[in-house]
């Protein structure tokens, strides 16, 4: 008398089946891994392919099921916080740029603010000894009494008007500067 309604012959092609397949099902997510003697790491998923020396060197991971290649990815979408973290240090980075363009055109003028007042200095040295017994006039231009007779009078007139522009200019930037620094 037989309680179990599914045939005999249909158990046993399935105890078959298992067993014959079990040990491939087994191999598929296997990796073999080693390091060879200089350091690299091999990787195979055929272990007849490893050389004999490396052996006893193999490590075997195991892999995750694949995802099946028609199913559709989903594309990571990146919360609202990471994109204003990506933005901020977006921002952070301008300004850094910024502070060295500014820091860098500061160092400039600063150097041509100082060649030029040593220049008139060298200038007002100059007529201090060579023309210290011409007669002085106002200049009605700059107000400042000036020899008479000087060959370095038309450039000191320049020099005055740069030093007074370059530090005009020096003063706006490193309120800039002052600026960006503060937001960092």
């Amino acid at each position: 008398m037989e309680c179990c309604m599914i045939p005999k012959t249909f158990c046993l092609v399935v105890a078959l089946g298992v067993v014959i397949l079990l040990p491939f099902l087994s191999w598929a997510g296997e990796i073999y891994r080693w390091t060879d003697d200089r350091g690299t790491v091999h990787l195979t998923d055929d272990p007849s392919k490893i050389p004999e020396v490396y052996q006893n060197r193999v490590e075997t991971v195991d892999l995750p099921e694949e995802t099946p290649k028609d199913a559709p990815r989903v594309p990571q979408r990146k919360s609202p916080s990471e994109d204003r973290v990506k933005q901020y240090l977006e921002q952070m980075d301008r300004k850094i740029e910024e502070r060295k363009r500014l820091e860098k055109k500061v160092s400039e003028l600063e150097e041509e603010l100082r060649l030029a007042q040593e220049r008139l200095k060298w200038i007002d040295d100059y007529d201090k000894e060579h023309f210290q017994y011409q007669q002085s006039f106002r200049d009605t231009r700059t107000g400042r009494f000036v020899a008479v007779g000087s060959p370095y009078y038309d450039e000191r007139v320049r020099l005055e008007a740069k030093i007074k522009r370059l530090m005009d200019e020096l003063a706006s930037l490193e309120e800039e500067l002052d600026q960006i620094k503060r937001s960092l």
